[in-house]
């Protein structure tokens, strides 16, 4: 099979040669992989057998190539990163990486009537190149390939304040709706000029909206329901009008949408986080696993960073055998790989994944 082919067998529930593999790494972690393999970054891709590449139209002339997950436009006299809603991000480092988080005042924050909300300068695809995308899928033909877009209650929460926005969606729910729908412009149109530039042979196209915490969501699922669910079934619709598939993210216990979240025609649920509150992907697989292509489930924040190598590889075998089964599987983590991941865990996890066949005719090799 072509990693194209994995990866659609996978997502309509038909057994694989193996299963797909399409892991991410923060820079850091990548080059623990680099050093301790002695490879470059392509080989270590060619050694992990990747299925799965991001081909996404670009934005000439960013303010700088730090960023959170949309360009940075500008940086501010505070040196915060502001990316496309103006939504400001400051650099932090830890003992083992550096990233991006929130940071300074939402720039939706002292806004109060829907005349300011239309004042504001909303981003629009004119900046963006759409041009290179038909190469890039030429180019990555064999391979499967995915485009992205930000959900509109992550950016909202963002732009406002997360206390603020769910309290508008309480309170002012026309001042919310008007923010949603603003961001759902730029996300609908965005998703359209992918997907025509595309011509159809996209693999599918991420919708990434953090509704959950760890234990919960982060607002009712009839909250969820009234104000999230529609307008994520039009960016549903959209990309299943061009034969493409819809892969779903959001961080967190979404236990309590899921049925819904097939009812609107998520094909793929991602990233399956399975120490957060009922989202053990062996409980999904056995009660939605028939409707649903589960991508990620390995954990990232304790098995990779703290069990042992033996441990990680029966859990990423368990993975492909019980989630695996009958297809409806891509082995990737509960999120972005992180630095403090240990590096001999990375390598068995990657072993047993690659090497590792549904018809058990090999058997997990390094090299």
């Amino acid at each position: 099979m072509t990693s194209k082919e994995r990866v659609l067998a996978a997502i309509n529930h038909i057994q694989p040669d193996r299963v797909p593999i399409d892991l991410r790494f923060v820079p850091e972690a990548m080059q623990k992989l680099k050093d301790n393999l002695g490879f470059s970054e392509k080989d270590v891709w060619d050694w992990i057998k990747q299925d799965v590449v991001t081909v996404r139209p670009t934005f000439p002339n960013p303010a700088s190539e730090n960023r959170y997950a949309d360009p940075t436009i500008e940086i501010s006299e505070e040196g915060y990163y502001l990316d496309i809603y103006r939504v400001p991000f400051k650099e932090v480092k830890t003992g083992f990486q550096t990233y991006l988080e929130v940071a300074g005042e939402p720039p939706l924050q002292n806004y109060q009537t829907l005349d300011e909300l239309k004042s504001f300068p909303w981003p629009t695809t004119a900046p963006w190149d759409y041009s290179t995308i038909p190469s890039a899928l030429e180019a990555n033909k064999d391979k499967a390939t995915w485009a992205r877009s930000r959900g509109c209650f992550t950016t909202a929460q963002m732009m406002r304040g997360m206390d603020t926005f769910l309290t508008d969606l309480a309170l002012n729910p026309d001042f919310a709706c008007c923010i949603l729908d603003h961001i759902m412009a730029f996300v609908m149109d965005d998703a359209r000029r992918t997907l025509e530039a595309g011509e159809g042979k996209y693999t599918f196209c991420e919708y990434n909206d953090d509704v959950a915490s760890q234990r919960s969501m982060m607002m009712s699922p009839d909250m969820w329901r009234e104000f999230i669910k529609p307008r994520t079934a039009s960016f549903c619709d959209l990309v299943h009008s061009y034969g493409v598939k819809v892969k779903y993210h959001s961080c967190g216990s979404i236990y309590a949408v899921i049925p819904d979240l097939i009812e609107i025609g998520v094909d793929i649920l991602n990233p399956i986080q399975p120490l957060a509150t009922d989202m053990d992907p062996f409980r999904l697989k056995s009660e939605f696993g028939d409707r649903l292509c589960f991508h990620g489930g390995i954990d990232i924040q304790e098995l990779l960073p703290n069990a042992s190598e033996q441990e990680v590889h029966r859990q990423v075998r368990k993975m492909i055998d019980i989630v695996g089964k009958e297809g409806g599987y891509i082995m990737a983590g509960s999120h972005t790989i992180q630095a403090d991941a240990d590096v001999d865990n990375l390598i068995a996890m990657v072993e047993e994944a690659r090497g590792y066949s549904y018809s058990h005719a090999a058997s997990p090799k390094r090299g």
